[in-house]
Formats: structure tokens, sequence, C-alpha cells
């Protein structure tokens, strides 16, 4: 039986592993879609998960992506009853899902950290608001040197060009294209599943520097 301890100060990683249960899936499984209950919500322990809804004839459109360490399902703790959207997995995931009442009540009780609890839908904010400034841009190649800048992780894009294209608006031979004639340039270099920026300021000097959260 989990003891509680009102003296020590949990992070909200360390509450889906002591009182969430444990799922893994394979790539292409739906965890949960558009119109199921929101009563649960989700924290990915390792692996990537694709957001999407479907359009009138019934085709899927990949709204964002989210990776480990990472809450999905975040709606549950609004007064919103159902699914807006539909989340898979693309990679092997391993994730901890919780009741989202029992989630906040765990939260009070072994002194959560708002700020903690904060960041993750602060970064859910500025990755919403990066895709929209990145889909303001009129021309491909601006639009994909916004793309790479905003998306970053320590110099490093570990997207696909198929994902760079249904998050972009682009079709892939496009994005395929640019990714050649920016390697030429010596603005990124590109491995397996990875992209490695070069010269950050070469890349926002094509969109002249102007994003929602560039510094």
């Amino acid at each position: 039986m989990i003891q509680e301890n009102t003296n020590i100060e949990l992070n909200v990683a360390e509450i889906f592993k002591l009182y969430g249960q444990a799922h893994k899936y394979s790539p292409g499984e739906i965890i949960f879609q558009k119109g199921d209950s929101t009563d649960k919500i989700y924290y990915i322990i390792k692996g990537r998960v694709r957001t999407y809804c479907l359009n009138e004839c019934g085709d899927e459109i990949t709204l964002f992506y989210v990776d480990e360490n990472q809450l999905i399902g975040s709606e549950s703790l609004s007064s919103i009853q159902k699914r807006k959207i539909s989340v898979d997995s693309v990679t092997d995931v391993h994730l901890y899902s919780i009741d989202a009442s029992l989630f906040l009540e765990k939260c009070i009780k072994n002194k959560v950290s708002i700020l903690n609890l904060m960041e993750f839908f602060i970064n859910k904010i500025i990755v919403l608001s990066n895709y929209i400034c990145c889909n303001r841009f009129m021309k491909n190649n601006e639009k994909l040197a916004y793309f790479l800048y905003a998306n970053s992780s320590s110099d490093v894009v570990q997207y696909t060009h198929e994902q760079i294209a249904l998050l972009t608006g682009m079709n892939r031979v496009s994005v395929t294209r640019l990714l050649k004639s920016f390697a030429e340039k010596n603005l990124i270099s590109q491995q397996y599943k990875e992209i490695r920026i070069l010269n950050m300021k070469g890349l926002a000097d094509i969109f002249n520097s102007i994003g929602y959260f560039i510094d």
C-alpha cells in the first residue's frame, strides 16, 4: 500500500508513477479517440504520439506530435466531457494513465509544485503558438526554416520528412528538396530521422527572425 507523505514534495511524473497505471503501445495503436470520455489524463514516459482529427471525407489530419515527459489528454482537468481529438502512437510508447480527479487529489496531498504543473501547459501553449506562427509564412523556405528553428532541441530536430510535411502543410517532395538545399548551404546536416542545426542564425535570416517566441 502506498503511504502518503505530506512532508515530501513530489513532481508530476512521480505522481503518475506512484498512483497511475502503466501502458505500452506499439506504433500505430490508438490511445484514445475523439468522442471518448475525458476521465483519464496521461503522462508519456517514452516515445512519441500523434494527435489528429478527421475531415469530412474521413481523412486523418495530423495536428501535432507529443514526445516523452509530456502530458496528453489534459482536457480531463477541465469541464470538457468528451475528447475533441484522437491520439495514436508513432513509435513504441510507454505511458501512465490516471483518473483526472485522483490526479488532482494526489497533487494536492503530495504538495506538487504549481510551477511544475503549469510548466506542462506553458510548454503546450508555446508548441501550439509556434505551429500557428509557422503556418503564417507563405513561402515554403521561410515556413520550413521557422519550423526547424522553433522545433530544435539542443540543435537537433527529431522529425522525419513526412512528419514535417504533415505539420507544415507542405508536400513531402518540397520538404526533401528544401532540406537538401539547406544542407548544401551548411545550415543543417541530415541523419536518420534527425536533422542537426549547424547555423541557427542562417535559418533565422531566411524568415527574417519574425516569430512569436523567437528571442
